[in-house]
């Protein structure tokens, strides 16, 4: 008995240090990006209410928002399906891998940082390699699924900034 407690002492130190050396996922992108463009969003998320497994749970299906100019505050892109933002310009980018995203609060979508898996050919959206989904406020859903709600839909409104990186 005596020897583990020696032991515990001993590795005691080198297991802080582990535990305050552990850093949430990165919601930066990469050091040699380039901001290319700032746009804060209004919208909702829309899930719906599913079970397997596990039980119920509210699935997410899709974002629908508009992404205003933070200066004019004239509407200039609109993010859908499949994570996809539109500009009104025709460019179009689209995002399904979460490239990093940090911890949430339960209540408001969390800071995330997303990778383009689809780039665009052309206009605003050139080149965007990367897109940032901060300081978001609303966005997950706060009533229970039930059997009752089954297959129903849920709009969480939601707003939030996104920064798109080149």
């Amino acid at each position: 008995m005596r020897f583990f407690s020696r032991l515990t002492i001993c590795l005691l130190p080198a297991l802080l240090t582990a535990c305050a050396t552990f850093q949430e996922p990165s919601v930066n992108p990469p050091e040699n990006s380039k901001l290319a463009l700032r746009l804060d969003a209004s919208g909702e998320q829309v899930f719906r209410c599913i079970h397997d497994m596990k039980g119920w749970f509210w699935h997410f299906e899709t974002p629908n928002a508009y992404l205003f100019n933070p200066e004019t505050g004239q509407a200039v892109a609109k993010h859908g399906y499949r994570f996809s933002f539109v500009h009104n310009d025709g460019s179009k980018i689209a995002s399904s891998r979460i490239t990093g995203i940090a911890q949430g609060d339960g209540k408001n979508l969390p800071n995330a940082l997303f990778s383009v898996t689809s780039p665009a050919s052309h206009g605003t959206f050139l080149g965007v390699r990367y897109i940032q989904r901060l300081n978001a406020k609303g966005g997950i859903p706060q009533t229970k699924c039930t059997p009752a709600r089954q297959g129903q839909l849920n709009k969480i409104p939601f707003e939030a900034q996104f920064i798109f990186w080149r």
